[in-house]
């Protein structure tokens, strides 16, 4: 055998020694940041370094994932206890609002409008209004649906709330 041949041969020997025990070499790289992960298979023709650079990845990627979801947890629990709080305020107006229907002077049928005062209103511009009455003349039948809550017919407030019978 010529010298050149046998180192040939020699060379072979090494090169198929050294990837004697690895296997096939896989033919891509799996990317578990987006999803993307090796089979079973795949992950044993890994050399070590491979695999250590691999599992690294992976429990990077874990810890990504639980820090995501205990963020993703605290936002649920606030948007649940939103969702309590408003469901008991929505509970608060329905009872009021059932209230206010069975009030004295209601039909539950026909409920009378109701109007709040605004600064510089009057009764007599209120009952002025198109929306009201269109007379400000009328103004005595909205101070005596609202004598209750309008002991003097001059003196009302911004915020109040009349009733305006029709």
């Amino acid at each position: 055998m010529s010298p050149r041949l046998a180192l040939g041969a020699a060379l072979i020997l090494v090169l198929a020694a050294s990837i004697e025990g690895c296997g096939k070499p896989v033919l891509r790289v799996a990317d578990a940041s987006l999803g993307d992960y090796y089979t079973n298979s795949e992950f044993k023709k890994l050399s070590r370094e491979e695999r250590a650079e691999y599992c690294a990845e992976l429990a990077c990627q874990d810890s990504l994932y639980k820090s995501e979801m205990l963020g993703l947890n605290r936002e649920l629990d606030q948007s649940r206890a939103h969702s309590l709080h408003l469901r008991a305020e929505g509970d608060s107006l329905f009872a009021l609002g059932t209230a206010l229907e069975k009030e004295p002077g209601t039909r539950s049928t026909n409920p009378r409008a109701r109007h709040v005062v605004r600064r510089g209103e009057s009764l007599w511009a209120i009952s002025a209004r198109s929306s009201v009455y269109g007379r400000g003349a009328r103004w005595r039948a909205l101070y005596d649906a609202n004598r209750a809550r309008i002991p003097n017919p001059d003196l009302i407030y911004p915020g109040q709330e009349l009733s305006i019978p029709r």
